[in-house]
């Protein structure tokens, strides 16, 4: 379909665009279901992850260059095992092009958005961002960027039930906010890679010294310290938010037993299996 590319700003013959990279979608699918199942849609199975008519062809070609060094040079080497990584600005390109495009998502599809509090502070991240998508020129306001790499949880001392599955499994992105209107958190997570930039808050550079991502070049150490209070506070909440959603229907529910049932041993040895065990039994 013809439109405005979001990020060019131009007319052209719009891609069905992934909010979230395809290989992510792929991987997904691939050490779990071959269907995802959205936590506001439990009875509806997808085979893809959420697509907008978002970019031209040209846009999909520039960010799909960053989502293939993030593949095989983060991505694929972490989760073989490798804890230490040097990186470039392929990094930094990538986590604002993956979080710009949530953004964009949320202004496209949460029409209440625009009467909250800090609405027209993420117009102006929005533009920034874009700007630097476009053009390479780093963010002087919103540059911050930051990456959590998380891992199978081996213990918590909290009461919640889905620890595991949310740090290793789901896919998740939003807008972080709190009630006194002292922080703006763009927040966006697959499998075990969170992604945030800290768009209004108190003081936080030392609280946030392990996890963020420099826009030339840098190292990651793994395990990171992570001791920044909102962003540790809001991912706890959202487990508890998820597992208060309901349940798939029983049609639902019969159907995820048949699609394990074809073959249950492959299935608990699966990632997915391994972190519902994991859940369920060692946590």
């Amino acid at each position: 379909m013809k439109g405005i590319c979001a990020l060019y700003n131009k007319e052209a013959e719009l891609m069905e665009s992934h909010i979230f990279p395809k290989f992510v979608i792929k991987h997904t699918k691939k050490t779990g279901s071959r269907y995802l199942r959205r936590f506001v849609e439990p009875n509806k199975r997808v085979q893809d992850g959420l697509k907008l008519h978002l970019l031209s062809f040209e846009a999909e070609q520039e960010f799909s260059l960053r989502e293939k060094w993030f593949a095989e040079n983060i991505f694929e080497p972490y989760l073989c095992g490798k804890r230490t990584f040097e990186y470039d600005k392929n990094l930094y390109y990538f986590a604002i092009s993956f979080l710009w495009r949530i953004l964009v998502a949320e202004f496209r599809t949460d029409d209440n958005l625009k009467n909250k509090w800090y609405f027209e502070q993420l117009k102006k991240v929005e533009i920034e961002w874009r700007d630097f998508l476009v053009d390479g020129k780093t963010p002087k306001t919103y540059h911050n960027v930051n990456l959590l790499f998380t891992d199978r949880i081996i213990s918590h001392t909290t009461d919640l039930t889905s620890v595991d599955f949310y740090f290793t499994r789901v896919i998740d992105g939003t807008i972080v906010d709190n009630p006194n209107h002292t922080f703006v958190i763009m927040y966006g997570k697959f499998n075990r890679f969170v992604f945030w930039s800290v768009i209004k808050s108190p003081d936080y550079k030392d609280e946030l010294y392990d996890v963020e991502i420099h826009p030339r070049k840098g190292t990651f150490e793994i395990p990171q310290g992570l001791d920044y209070e909102p962003i540790t506070s809001f991912m706890s909440n959202r487990i508890r938010e998820i597992e208060k959603l309901p349940l798939p229907n029983q049609a639902q529910q019969d159907k995820i037993e048949m699609e394990i049932m074809k073959d249950p041993q492959g299935f608990w040895n699966s990632d997915a299996g391994q972190s519902l065990y994991n859940d369920k039994f060692n946590l």
